[in-house]
């Protein structure tokens, strides 16, 4: 059939404009949205925020220190999904007048006005103002910077967290007294963890301490106790302190905080420090439903493999989560053959072995494939599964240089194959330009892998008598922590499987590969690839 260039380009345009995709079914909703009003400070910026979990939006604290250091730069990094950001400055002593301007990065000017916050302290004052996105806010206003205490920063940015995010933004301050603020927070259908975040600032390094408690009507109590020495971004003066709670009742529609710097109390034989709050208080609560989902994304209208005369017989694949939304990556590129990686004749219950793992070190796929390119390099990837705790394994993706046969493989280099047929076996090295990933979910989600760049590590495709055809396997190099244990030196990722479903480019035909991977906001990631041959 004669090919329609014209109408093949439309829809690579129209599916490049498509590259993430979104459900056709609603996702349940898992909180109410509550509204925000600060028992403490109303302001003309931004009284507070209030957001779902289905809303997904983050808020990112910020901080650096700013006395005896203006002017500063406070880098607020990528743009990508950030709506807003809410800026606050804090002076202690003396101030630089009633109003100041700060800049983004592209010098844009923004004016904030001096307030006075309440409570127990004195010769306190901070400035706020709004922004929009930008990857740097500058503060170079020199008058009175040994006063300059804090420039803080709330980033507001759109993601699939799984967590309802609250926050009020106070004017609070204390000195050897006790101040206590009330956060309303989103209500849930089950028990769920929650986490506070409190930006303190107007703090010295020098040996008085703060007391923080934060509580619900259920019980639910957290605290902490920490005498002031350092600071994580330099000489002053400002520390964001977080306490969580688990299992707090879905019921639950507020937390209470109390700030309690009162002098020789909590325990102390020192005096207690004084601070301004005059940032937000800031909750962060991890939804029920997503807090313990362990299920996959599903696809609705996909088929791994399909003939089609053109590419606008290519269908829509669309995705979804029984908990939450999800989020989608797309890549879309030609190929020469391409192939599901699954168990060989021997190998019917573990394919992978991590040797150097103290436990559980043997794996399978569970939706592995193989891709060959137009210029014959390959990359193996999908999700590797654990034997022993299925909930748990490694997110992989694994880039190899150009597969060639045995005689080319030894001329460049390559290690000496041990298959007694290894003339008929085709070998590729890693290759360790790409981003080779091990993305641990379950109980490894805080463990991490790397591969190494020193022998062996070689792909291996061929026959073998004891595993039978096609077989496909692996050995490479690898160092990391797992489960708190060191992975020894020189250790190795070995693996032994086959190819099943390949599909090889035919003449008259293109094959495309389409890749997505879904992931939802508990984490979980699922890996569709379709195979598509178009006549031409």
């Amino acid at each position: 059939m004669k090919k329609n260039y014209l109408t093949q380009m439309l829809v690579l345009v129209l599916l490049l404009s498509q590259l993430t995709a979104f459900s056709n079914e609603k996702p349940k909703p898992t909180s109410k949205e509550i509204p925000i009003k600060s028992n403490v400070f109303t302001s003309a910026t931004d009284p507070g925020w209030s957001y779902t979990c289905d809303d997904g939006i983050e808020v990112e604290l910020l901080s650096i220190g700013l006395k005896n250091n203006v002017p500063a730069t406070l880098n607020i990094g990528d743009v990508t999904d950030m709506e807003r950001i809410v800026v606050e400055i804090v002076y202690k002593g003396n101030n630089p007048g009633n109003t100041i301007e700060i800049e983004d990065a592209s010098g844009n000017k923004y004016a904030a006005t001096r307030v006075v916050p309440t409570g127990g302290s004195s010769n306190v004052w901070y400035y706020r103002t709004e922004l929009p996105a930008t990857t740097a806010i500058n503060y170079s206003n020199t008058s009175e910077a040994k006063h300059a205490q804090s420039m803080l920063a709330y980033v507001f940015r759109k993601k699939n967290n799984g967590t309802a995010s609250s926050g009020v933004f106070t004017a609070l301050s204390g000195y050897n007294n006790i101040e206590t603020t009330t956060i309303p927070i989103q209500t849930d259908s089950g028990p769920r963890t929650v986490t506070v975040e409190l930006p303190i600032s107007e703090l010295t390094p020098d040996g008085r301490y703060i007391h923080i408690e934060i509580s619900a009507a259920d019980g639910s109590f957290a605290e902490l106790t920490e005498t002031i020495s350092s600071f994580p971004t330099g000489e002053c003066c400002i520390k964001i302190f977080e306490l969580e709670m688990t299992n707090v009742a879905g019921t639950v529609d507020e937390i209470e905080v109390k700030i309690d710097t009162r002098n020789n109390k909590n325990g102390q034989t020192v005096n207690g420090q004084s601070w301004v709050m005059g940032g937000a208080v800031k909750t962060n609560v991890r939804c029920s439903c997503v807090e313990n989902d362990t299920e996959l994304p599903t696809a609705n209208n996909f088929i791994d493999y399909i003939l089609i005369e053109d590419m606008s017989q290519l269908p829509e694949v669309t995705f979804s989560d029984n908990c939450s939304e999800v989020t989608i990556e797309y890549r879309q590129y030609k190929s020469r053959e391409s192939c599901d990686v699954e168990f060989n004749t021997t190998n019917t219950n573990s394919s992978i072995v991590f040797n150097g793992m103290q436990s559980n070190k043997e794996h399978y796929w569970d939706k592995g494939h193989y891709v060959q390119a137009l210029d014959r390099t390959a990359k193996i990837f999908g999700k590797m599964r654990n034997n022993v705790d299925t909930n748990s394994g490694w997110d992989t993706e694994i880039y190899f240089g150009e597969v060639m046969g045995y005689a080319l493989w030894i001329n460049a280099g390559g290690q000496v194959g041990t298959a007694a047929d290894k003339d008929r076996h085709k070998y590729a090295n890693v290759d360790f330009t790409k981003p080779n990933s091990f993305i641990g979910f379950g109980t490894n989600a805080n463990d991490n892998i790397e591969l190494v760049n020193s022998n062996p590590h070689y792909l291996d495709i061929g026959p073998r008598d004891r595993y039978g055809y096609p077989n496909v396997s692996f050995m490479i190099s690898y160092s990391g922590n797992v489960g708190g244990q060191a992975i020894p030196s020189g250790e190795h990722i070995k693996m032994d499987a086959a190819f099943t479903k390949c599909v090889r480019a035919r003449d008259g035909a293109d094959l495309w590969v389409r890749e997505w991977t879904v992931t939802d906001a508990a984490g979980n990631v699922a890996i569709f690839v379709q195979r598509v041959e178009i006549e031409i």
